[in-house]
């Protein structure tokens, strides 16, 4: 696994739950962010369920968490992880299932694994 699907949620270029998947099949990794479950000033609102459905349909081993906050009119980044976070858990997402998402397959990414 030594690629990532960017912002595959995203509306401008969205993908279906059978294309992240097939691409997740291939080795990609694909990327979850704060941002469609974080309401912010200039962007609308969408549906934070879609991205636990994918988290959990694609499966932790397959994705990971970027924050995508730190611009002028959105929550800093650390403290937009920490909500993001927090929402994981509060909608069902394990705790070792964040750490991957969060730490290890990342590193992998990286190759700091």
């Amino acid at each position: 696994m030594r690629a990532t699907l960017d912002h595959p949620l995203l509306e401008l270029n969205k993908l279906l739950m059978d294309e992240m998947k097939a691409l997740a099949d291939l080795g990609v990794c694909v990327g979850t962010y704060c941002r469609p479950m974080i309401p912010s000033l200039y962007q609308p609102v969408a549906d934070p369920m879609e991205t636990i459905a994918a988290m959990k349909e694609i499966g932790p081993e397959r994705c990971i968490i970027g924050s995508d906050f730190g611009q002028v009119l959105h929550m800093d980044t650390v403290d937009g992880m920490r909500v993001f976070l927090r929402a994981l858990l509060a909608f069902g997402i394990k705790k070792q299932d964040v750490r991957k998402m969060l730490v290890d397959n990342p590193a992998k990414l990286m190759w700091l694994d």
